[in-house]
């Protein structure tokens, strides 16, 4: 009996000896566990508000957008003039056209000598970012070229393959069903000579149909290259125009 009676008082010391060993490592766990709950949720935190700034910025931009095309569109309304349309009336009436006049003109002049400053220095900082990252595009070009005859070599590979295996099957199969291998050679030259006979009639119909139905009249040939003559003058005077502008705002103090 005293024997049993010393073993039972040591596994009585031995469980509260491994229970206290066991909890730094439940501590340790739900530290661990907290820790990740805490990064997920600040990683959801951070992505909403990327996506709320995203949205207010996608929304400024289209709140600006619209705003500059109505006072455009009014202004062309009225002849050209800002100070004749009903924008210009209407904060005239107010009192604030001058304000405004001012705070345009400001923005003009700040944005033209913007635009001077990127037209003498981008190309600049152009240069010496191709110079910087062109290994690295060579090496992407490389490695694509790499990648690609790669693929040629499968295909080459799985091609020979098939003309190497396709008469063992042919043959397998005429043994268990003779003339099949035959039929399908022959369904399926018919098959490509249909698909492409209907891909040249489609293509011949589709090109009378666009030759005498559509460009004809204003979108005849001749209409378009005057159009784009016409285009391509509109774009040059617009191009004058806005390079004098930007001069001109340059310039101002």
């Amino acid at each position: 009996m005293a024997p049993k009676a010393s073993a039972e008082k040591k596994t009585q010391k031995q469980k509260p000896q491994n229970a206290n060993q066991n909890q730094p490592q439940k501590k340790e766990v739900q530290g661990k566990s907290k820790k990740k709950q805490s990064s997920k949720a600040s990683s959801k935190s951070s992505s909403s508000v990327t996506s709320v700034l995203c949205s207010f910025l996608l929304a400024t931009f289209l709140l600006f957008g619209v705003t500059g095309a109505l006072i455009g569109y009014d202004t062309y309304r009225a002849g050209g003039k800002f100070e004749a349309s009903f924008t210009g009336q209407t904060l005239k009436q107010a009192g604030l056209l001058p304000a405004v006049q001012d705070a345009w003109t400001c923005t003009m002049k700040y944005s033209a000598r913007g635009y001077k400053w990127a037209e003498a220095n981008v190309p600049v900082y152009y240069q010496a970012t191709s110079k910087a990252l062109g290994p690295y595009v060579e090496f992407s070009i490389d490695f694509g070229k790499v990648l690609w005859n790669g693929t040629k070599k499968g295909f080459a590979n799985a091609k020979v393959l098939a003309q190497q295996k396709l008469p063992v099957v042919a043959d397998f199969i005429e043994q268990y069903a003779p003339g099949l291998p035959k039929k399908i050679g022959d369904a399926s030259c018919t098959l490509c000579d249909t698909v492409c006979t209907f891909v040249s009639n489609a293509y011949k119909h589709t090109f009378e149909f666009f030759k005498t139905q559509v460009f004809v009249g204003k979108l005849s040939m001749e209409s378009l290259g005057k159009a784009f003559n016409s285009t391509q003058q509109a774009a040059a005077q617009y191009y004058s125009w806005f390079n004098d502008q930007v001069d001109f705002y340059a310039k101002l103090k």
